[in-house]
């Protein structure tokens, strides 16, 4: 039985987590624009609209939730950043080439 192993290549092999792009931000992104979006959408309802909502400014208050969220999210990717799991040197069942 034969294994290939490359002579001198210390890196270690890179897991599937550390390849898969952070959803935090792309969803925060997406929350803080309709947010801002929403908000500024709100200035401009007709008294008509807003008794429609029960006399709720409902794009206003959804756009200022949605926005909270997409900050929170933002803030959650900066302070809690994504980072690969340490290899095991012991866990043989990773490596490549080994059965």
């Amino acid at each position: 039985m034969s294994s290939k192993q490359t002579v001198g290549s210390t890196d270690t092999p890179k897991s599937a987590a550390s390849k898969l792009f952070d959803l935090r931000l792309l969803i925060g992104g997406l929350f803080t624009f309709y947010g801002v979006v929403l908000t500024i959408y709100s200035f401009f309802d007709s008294p008509a609209e807003i008794a429609k909502a029960a006399n709720i400014h409902i794009n206003l208050w959804l756009g200022i939730g949605m926005l909270i969220l997409g900050l929170l999210f933002l803030l959650w990717t900066r302070l809690g950043p994504l980072t690969p799991p340490e290899a095991n040197p012991t866990d043989r069942s990773q490596a490549p080439g080994h059965h």
